[in-house]
């Protein structure tokens, strides 16, 4: 079974669009608190580290989707449960689901790769397979 984590989160004034209810993108952004936070729960090094030890800069984005269920406010207290659902060659699928309680919001899909900068364009990046490593960790 995938190792899980939780992400707890109070939503700002700030995260809230003029109906007083989250904006949308704010979700996005979460999901990516919430991937690098469940990263970090799996004792995954930070990138940093990755980039000095095997050349991995980050894990970008190549499809990211959001089903809205139900609304929330400012001064809510919401979690982000997430985890890797499926791992392949050089891409892998997290997802996540944010709560108010009992009340699912958001669900979430993104789909990644660990990226080394590209010997031959140091402007791009390319995907790598996925680290044995950084999968047995999550798993």
């Amino acid at each position: 079974m995938a190792r899980t984590n939780v992400h707890r989160l109070r939503v700002a004034f700030s995260d809230c669009d003029p109906a007083q209810i989250v904006f949308f993108a704010n979700y996005f952004k979460w999901f990516d608190t919430s991937f690098a936070e469940l990263m970090g729960a799996c004792g995954v090094p930070s990138w940093r580290e990755t980039a000095a030890h095997n050349g991995i800069i980050g894990a970008p984005l190549v499809d990211a989707q959001a089903t809205f269920r139900n609304s929330a406010t400012y001064g809510e207290d919401l979690e982000v449960e997430s985890w890797v659902e499926h791992w392949g060659r050089k891409s892998f699928v997290v997802r996540h689901i944010v709560r108010r309680g009992e009340t699912v919001l958001c669900m979430g899909r993104e789909v990644r790769i660990f990226a080394v900068q590209d010997p031959d364009d140091p402007l791009r990046i390319k995907a790598v397979p996925i680290p044995e490593d950084i999968r047995a960790l999550c798993s």
